[in-house]
């Protein structure tokens, strides 16, 4: 029966020997982020000691890890916020303006909704329903917050934190159908007089 996989970050069984110096050894493969699995090793005056240095040598491999792996799903949305908004001013590749206005625009119309939540928690029917209630209000208003929510849960997907965006299965917002206002004769003889006067 073929050995199982280990998954990305993990290890397999640990094995200690001792070697010709008199110290122990202590082995195992660990699974780095590009899917390799590698040789990992540490030595001890005993096996127990080799087995707890091996151990700490493998909480702290970080080989082929992304950059940040501070954000995690059960992160509060405050937190991939904060993440968002640090990633946009290290790429610069939108103008301090609209820079700006995303940030006014998550701050006051997304987060008092979301900030509490954890990532895992923030699904489509709960985005879909703040989509559709400030809707009611403005459609202007939840414009803004779908771009803001949707650009910051997109990132969170590209850095791996969520499996996938709930924003892209959110209904389509439908604004009111605008009704011209037109002048009657009577007004804009109103209009010509008071002009004339």
């Amino acid at each position: 029966m073929p050995r199982q996989r280990l998954s990305i970050g993990t290890f397999g069984d640990i094995s200690t020997h001792l070697s010709p110096t008199g110290r122990y050894l202590a082995r195992t493969r660990y699974r780095d982020w590009d899917g390799h699995a590698r040789l990992v090793q540490a030595s001890g005056t005993t096996a127990k000691a080799a087995e707890l240095a091996l151990k700490s040598k493998l909480a702290d491999r970080d080989l082929f890890q992304p950059a940040d792996t501070t954000l995690t799903p059960d992160s509060l949305f405050s937190d991939l916020v904060t993440y968002w908004l640090e990633d946009i001013d290290s790429e610069g590749r939108i103008s301090r303006t609209t820079r700006n206005l995303y940030e006014r625009n998550m701050r006051t119309l997304v987060s008092p909704a979301f900030d509490h939540l954890a990532l895992r928690e923030i699904g489509v029917a709960r985005c879909d329903k703040f989509i559709k209630q400030l809707g009611k209000i403005s459609y202007s208003r939840a414009k803004q917050a779908r771009v803001v929510l949707r650009l910051a849960l997109e990132l969170a997907v590209r850095h791996e934190v969520l499996p996938r965006n709930s924003m892209d299965h959110v209904g389509r917002l439908h604004r009111e159908p605008h009704i011209q206002d037109a002048l009657m004769a009577p007004e804009v003889n109103m209009i010509r007089a008071a002009i004339a006067q």
